[in-house]
């Protein structure tokens, strides 16, 4: 299969890559900084951009069957942060996806967001609420994504 995987270079994004590598897989690795990127392979080919830059976006995109977001926000930000770049990175991604008519997603969330038949509990109530209490630009930037994903195509 051939992948886009955004975030290839962190935690979960490297295990995801080592994975798909290890299935036989072609991964086009979308990464802000290729140093980072500790997996030499025949099948990897490594894309270095920012999240908003749509054309270098295309280039991981246009050729993958399933794209993958293992992008996450940044929990050491300022209390006031208002930017939401994992939010506006998934903008984009399904901008160039949309582009290429391509519909298979996966990407990460938290239980900060909630699925309509989610039950009502105590343990599926508290994450969200400590996580807009510690982290609010964290909270802010993923519920902004969740609703990106969910109205898109």
């Amino acid at each position: 299969m051939k992948i886009a995987l955004f975030g290839a270079s962190g935690g979960i994004g490297a295990k995801v890559l080592s994975i798909a590598l290890n299935n036989g897989d072609t991964v086009y690795a979308y990464v802000r900084n290729p140093d980072k990127v500790k997996i030499e392979h025949p099948n990897l080919h490594v894309i270095s951009g920012n999240l908003t830059d749509m054309t270098t976006m295309e280039d991981a995109i246009m050729n993958a069957e399933l794209v993958i977001s293992a992008l996450g926000p940044g929990l050491k930000t300022k209390r006031n942060e208002k930017a939401t770049p994992i939010a506006d990175g998934h903008e984009v991604i399904l901008q160039v996806m949309k582009k290429f008519k391509k519909r298979r997603l996966i990407t990460l969330a938290t239980p900060t967001i909630r699925a309509e038949d989610d039950p009502r509990s105590l343990l599926l109530t508290m994450p969200p609420i400590m996580a807009k209490i510690m982290f609010p630009p964290a909270y802010r930037d993923i519920i902004r994504m969740g609703k990106i994903v969910r109205n898109s195509e």
